[in-house]
């Protein structure tokens, strides 16, 4: 079975799908040293190929990941509270996808057209439901992180893009290849059904 140090850096792999030293030190709390290592120990093992400066998981790493989690997580998979708010994050996760859509395009003439982020109080609105959602997540963020202590990484990612948004790049709302709130989001909704051993409904 993978040791957790090894289950942290190949999951910021699997779930970026290509990832470099610096990022997934950056997830992890690692220092890049200590990543490099523990990806050649992975390659090693048939878990990543390693690619110049970035690391992608091979067809054996979800495998390993879930045979893992399903050691290093019981406790969370048996804590009814967790349970309680998962159900709950359903909900949101419905919310904040509509939102997303909502950024993406806008209503013309009874048509969905691409979001030209012309309208600044349109976005506002969206960015501000954003934000909400976001803010929803917390208490299943703290009692995850309360059984790993990884997981508190979420807040400040989803605190660092916001941020970021609200002083003048609304690219970070959506940018596939940067820390965006959608990536983040993304990421923590896979992280969390690995975690509780569970496939993806939609």
């Amino acid at each position: 079975m993978l040791r957790k140090p090894d289950y942290d850096v190949l999951n910021v792999v699997a779930l970026k799908k290509m990832a470099g030293a610096e990022a997934i030190a950056e997830v992890c709390g690692l220092a890049p040293g200590e990543v490099g290592g523990t990806l050649a120990d992975l390659a090693g093992h048939g878990l990543v190929v390693v690619a110049g400066d970035a690391a992608l998981p091979t067809d054996a790493a979800e495998p390993a990941l879930a045979k893992a989690a399903a050691e290093h997580y019981a406790a969370v998979r048996a804590d009814p509270r967790i349970e309680e708010l998962v159900t709950r994050f359903d909900t949101v996760n419905a919310q904040f996808l509509a939102a997303m859509s909502a950024w993406q395009q806008v209503d013309a003439g009874g048509r969905k057209v691409a979001n030209d982020h012309t309208d600044s109080a349109y976005d506002g609105k969206v960015i501000d439901r954003l934000d909400r959602l976001v803010g929803r997540l917390g208490p299943l963020i703290d009692a995850l992180a309360g059984h790993d202590p990884r997981f508190g990484g979420y807040r400040r990612r989803f605190d660092a893009a916001l941020a970021a948004v609200e002083a003048g790049r609304p690219e970070l709302v959506s940018a596939p290849t940067q820390d965006s709130v959608h990536n983040i989001w993304f990421e923590f909704h896979e992280d969390l059904l690995r975690t509780l051993g569970r496939e993806r409904a939609e």
